[in-house]
């Protein structure tokens, strides 16, 4: 394809003719004369002598042959003085790029504050040009560096933005300026579901694909939507896949954990761009232009009854832009190489370089609300892939050293790899080590990995880092050169630990406790306990004894016999008297349930005598 003719102010060549017949005229002109010259040519063509001398110069070369002044470029305004109004100017300018402050005031501001303004203010005006002082001057002074992008999807670029057109009732209505833009912000809250627009340009190609949300604003959900739709295939759309790098602004659903986790899963970078950066990513501002005027300028005179019907219609627009098919329409990229069509740019992609996004199920994996923690077991991890039918089982024994018992590592699956998961281990006093680890793969017909290690073959597990704190922590304890197996036998030999400290003496564990001098407190006098069931026992009256055949029943009742005839009479002769206190006829089945011996060879009982009376 052929570069595109640059055609703007380009002279046509008659007037190039009467340009060089009017220099020729001015070099053969008296001196005096050439300016009534110049003043008769400019009123024929109806422009400015400035502009007729500009044309002379850019067009035939034309020099009026004076010497520059000596002078020219010197002032007698001082330097700081200069510099401070052009920085009073610019300090007056808002956020929204009004500049507040003439150069009038600038100047009134100096002088009362001392400063000599010793020339005019159409001068001044002048000096602040030619020193590139200016506020217009100075606005975008960063120079933008012209970027490249390598291959299709290799760099994408995507931006959310409000569209002006909006669902209410069934029917689709448009934001008009004398409706919104008088009180915007009261306006659009009125709106309770509003309609987002999501771009996506392939920064090589220049494809665009667009999609349509109905939400109250930006969120997670509807981004995951729509990166699912813009990475997916579709019927109408040639562009598919994922890139390598991703460029947006710093929205809140952009730089949302769970589409964070999404793109880190799935390989892509993905960077912000600074705050009054937005020139970082122009390719898609141009593109939400491109949408507005060449698409939705369309449904005002077709609308659409729902963002269904929007959809439609936009996948429509997309799949005939992106192939330069609208009639009537210069749908290509115009670069200074040449005119492109997008699709035929895309459609170069090599099949190395075309990454196909994962199922939906699969991605939404990621957006969770939090990171998934494991504790390690013997080096190894287990963690349910979701590209994997079943839990798969992580080996980490290469990162033994940094690893300690019972530890719990952060683990994200990587999508595309195999079932890989990148596993983050916390170092105290240092950044998280992550390490890329794959699944096991090889298991014998037992369903157990081939890297476990054969009854009969001696294979060393590796120490993790519990190992080498236990052996820092028994020299500590048992002096230097002690290994742990010395120190399990000196426990088991019930040595002293720390006995090497303090030449030989050991540590102080507990001697040095009461001989600290406490400060002296006056007691405190208690108060009585005062309930109503201490009171109440209190005011129990004591229990009146039983007789003995009473005592004899509550006995028969709590050791689940009769009771002997020796027993019997022998109850009879300790309380003679009748009276059996009830306090003691717990002691007493206590010591019938111990002395009461059975006699296997005769059958007979015997009650060995008791060592004291009961109750006495």
């Amino acid at each position: 394809m052929r570069p595109r003719t640059q055609a703007r102010n380009r002279k046509t060549p008659e007037m190039l003719q009467s340009l060089l017949d009017l220099k020729t005229r001015l070099q053969a002109a008296p001196h005096g004369g050439q300016r009534a010259l110049v003043e008769e040519f400019a009123a024929s063509v109806g422009k400015s002598c400035a502009t007729v001398y500009k044309w002379l110069t850019d067009e035939v070369g034309y020099s009026s042959g004076r010497k520059p002044r000596a002078d020219a470029g010197t002032t007698r305004l001082a330097p700081d003085v200069l510099q401070f109004v052009a920085a009073a100017k610019q300090e007056s300018i808002r956020a929204n790029g009004k500049a507040t402050m003439g150069t009038p005031v600038a100047m009134s501001i100096a002088a009362a504050n001392g400063l000599d303004i010793n020339v005019s203010g159409s001068r001044l005006q002048t000096l602040l040009r030619q020193h590139g002082m200016q506020p217009g001057q100075l606005r975008d002074a960063r120079n933008t560096q012209q970027m490249r992008s390598e291959h299709p999807n290799h760099v994408h670029q995507i931006d959310p933005s409000l569209c002006l057109v909006y669902y209410m009732g069934g029917k689709q209505r448009v934001m008009r300026d004398d409706e919104f833009y008088k009180n915007k912000l009261d306006a659009v809250a009125r709106i309770k579901l509003k309609v987002w627009r999501y771009v996506r340009v392939d920064h090589f190609s220049g494809a665009i694909d667009i999609r349509y949300f109905e939400a109250a604003g930006e969120n997670q959900a509807v981004l995951f939507d729509f990166l699912m739709h813009t990475w997916g295939r579709h019927a109408t759309r040639l562009s598919h896949g994922l890139p390598r790098l991703l460029l947006w602004d710093k929205g809140s659903a952009n730089t949302s954990h769970g589409i964070q986790r999404l793109l880190d899963a799935l390989g892509v970078q993905h960077e912000t761009h600074a705050a009054g950066h937005a020139w970082a990513k122009g390719g898609v501002e141009v593109a939400n232009n491109i949408v507005e005027t060449q698409f939705e300028s369309r449904l005002r005179f077709e609308p659409v009854e729902s963002v269904e019907a929007l959809n439609a219609a936009a996948e429509a627009w997309v799949r005939d832009y992106n192939a330069n098919a609208i009639a009537h329409v210069d749908a290509r990229v115009h670069r200074p190489g040449g005119d492109f069509v997008r699709d035929d740019l895309w459609h170069g992609i090599r099949a190395e370089q075309l990454v196909a996004l994962p199922e939906r199920s699969v991605c939404l994996w990621f957006l969770a609300g939090k990171d998934a923690t494991r504790k390690v077991n013997n080096l190894r991890i287990s963690f349910a892939h979701p590209e994997l039918e079943r839990p798969g089982q992580y080996d980490l024994r290469a990162w033994a050293d940094q690893l300690y018992k019972g530890q719990e590592v952060t683990v994200t699956p990587l999508l595309l790899k195999g079932g890989a998961v990148r596993v983050s281990i916390e170092r105290l006093g240092r950044e998280p080590l992550l390490v890329e680890v794959m699944p096991e793969v090889d298991y014998d017909q037992a369903g157990r990995p081939m890297s476990a290690t054969v009854f009969g073959e001696r294979s060393a597990m590796p120490h993790d880092a519990s190992v080498a704190t236990a052996k820092q922590l028994v020299q500590a304890a048992y002096g230097d050169g002690t290994s742990l197996e010395d120190a399990e036998a000196k426990r088991r030999a019930n040595t002293r630990p720390f006995a090497h400290l303090n030449d030989g003496k050991g540590v102080v564990a507990h001697s040095h406790l009461g001989k600290e001098e406490l400060p002296t407190r006056l007691q405190r006098q208690a108060q009585e306990v005062d309930t109503p069931a201490i009171a109440a026992a209190r005011t129990t009256p004591e229990l009146a004894p039983m007789n003995v055949v009473t005592a004899s029943l509550r006995l028969r009742g709590m050791l689940g016999r009769n009771l002997l005839p020796e027993e019997n009479a022998w109850l009879r002769k300790q309380y003679a008297d009748d009276k059996v206190p009830v306090e003691h006829i717990d002691a007493i089945a206590a010591r019938l349930r111990g002395d009461d011996l059975a006699d296997q060879a005769t059958g007979t009982h015997h009650v060995r005598p008791f060592l004291k009376v009961v109750g006495q």
